[in-house]
């Protein structure tokens, strides 16, 4: 009877964020990828993650450096195997030559994807290499569930997403997001606090993974997504839901924009000139010059304004302005989620005790009504589905 070698060895799955715990079983090579339950994120693994001994065991994988020794338009690369130490020495004197004759930032670094590969483990020395050479080109591979999260959220509030505290918190929404099938470890998470009483809604057109057992499903049509987040912003603007003092100090919403172009007023178009945006002061009632260099007005204002129209004195006359935030609150105004008066909405409301988030609304649907569009939008039920349940 051969002796069983097989060993369990604890580690965590690298190939994306959620970063799960679990068994690698090793019997000589790698054999395969077990969850770990007692790992904060180990009680159940993606299938790419239990792929990965495919990954390592593939028979073309690469194993060492190769050097092609026949020109690029040549059907046969001649690919020759060498050193690890003759590839960096080789590489390493490539990009000096062409930091020497044409400076650091002739080199673009590729960087794979962190979402389906153990790269993200290596990224911050990457990082470190590309920031020593000198080069400003990072040519970063990042999935699509990868952009929004990092990028798009850092462009909008200069930080990437933070990690959610689903364990306190009482509403969770999840839009466009199935963690599910992308982020096991957040949906055993949502899991967990969808059991001890949390709601939960989900934007999504498809009546899947957590839009099923969602307290309130919003089945939104794809490519909507901005007009049902416009409309939801309109409520909370009408309804004061939000921080005011937080939007004049830490956005642009107190800019002033020209009603002439739509663009926003500078400050060299002031009859006083000067450089960067303008706000207006409500309590000195006049313009206050933004300096985007220092990120700071010119003098502390007493307070900014979010809305209304102003008219300040520009270098060829008058200029009649509205802020940046008064322009925005219209355009959620535009996109309310209340129906036209020109439609006509037939709905089945639920007994109030099973009122809710969504005010209890039941099945319903929106016909057009007397001179609308034939081409106006219908929304009806699909098959066992509910547009809100409590």
């Amino acid at each position: 009877m051969f002796e069983n070698t097989r060993r369990h060895i604890p580690a965590f799955c690298p190939l994306c964020v959620s970063r799960c715990g679990c068994e690698v079983v090793e019997d000589g090579r790698l054999v395969a990828i077990e969850p770990d339950p007692s790992h904060p994120t180990g009680k159940a693994l993606c299938a790419k993650g239990r792929a990965a001994p495919a990954l390592v065991e593939a028979p073309d994988r690469l194993l060492y450096p190769l050097r092609r020794t026949r020109p690029k338009g040549d059907a046969d690369p001649g690919w020759q195997r060498i050193s690890w130490d003759e590839a960096l020495d080789e590489t390493a004197a490539a990009m000096r030559r062409i930091a020497t004759e044409s400076g650091p930032e002739a080199v673009a670094f590729a960087v794979t994807t962190s979402s389906g590969t153990a790269i993200s483990d290596a990224q911050p020395w990457i990082d470190r290499l590309i920031n020593a050479f000198g080069s400003p080109n990072n040519c970063n591979a990042w999935e699509i569930c990868a952009w929004h999260r990092q990028y798009a959220r850092a462009f909008t509030t200069g930080t990437g997403i933070g990690t959610p505290d689903y364990a306190k918190a009482g509403c969770i929404l999840l839009w466009g997001h199935n963690p599910s099938t992308s982020l096991l470890a957040a949906a055993t998470r949502v899991a967990a606090a969808r059991a001890r009483g949390a709601k939960l809604i989900v934007v999504d057109p498809r009546h899947i993974g957590f839009a099923v057992k969602a307290d309130c499903w919003l089945r939104v049509r794809p490519g909507t997504d901005a007009a049902v987040a416009l409309a939801l912003a309109g409520v909370m603007i009408e309804q004061g839901w939000f921080d005011e003092d937080f939007v004049r100090e830490w956005t642009n919403g107190p800019f002033l924009v020209r009603e002439d172009d739509g663009t926003l007023l500078r400050a060299e178009a002031l009859a006083a000139g000067g450089e960067g945006f303008v706000a207006w002061d409500e309590g000195r009632r006049t313009a206050v010059r933004y300096d985007p260099t220092t990120r700071d007005y010119e003098f502390p204002p007493i307070r900014l304004g979010l809305s209304g129209a102003f008219v300040v004195a520009g270098r060829d006359g008058p200029i009649a302005c509205r802020t940046a935030f008064a322009l925005y609150a219209a355009q959620c105004r535009a996109m309310s989620p209340r129906p036209p008066p020109s439609f006509r909405v037939s709905m089945r409301t639920r007994s109030a005790r099973r009122r809710g988030c969504c005010g209890g609304i039941g099945r319903w649907r929106i016909t057009p009504g007397p001179g609308s569009s034939s081409r106006a939008m219908r929304r009806r039920p699909t098959e066992r589905s509910r547009s809100c349940t409590h």
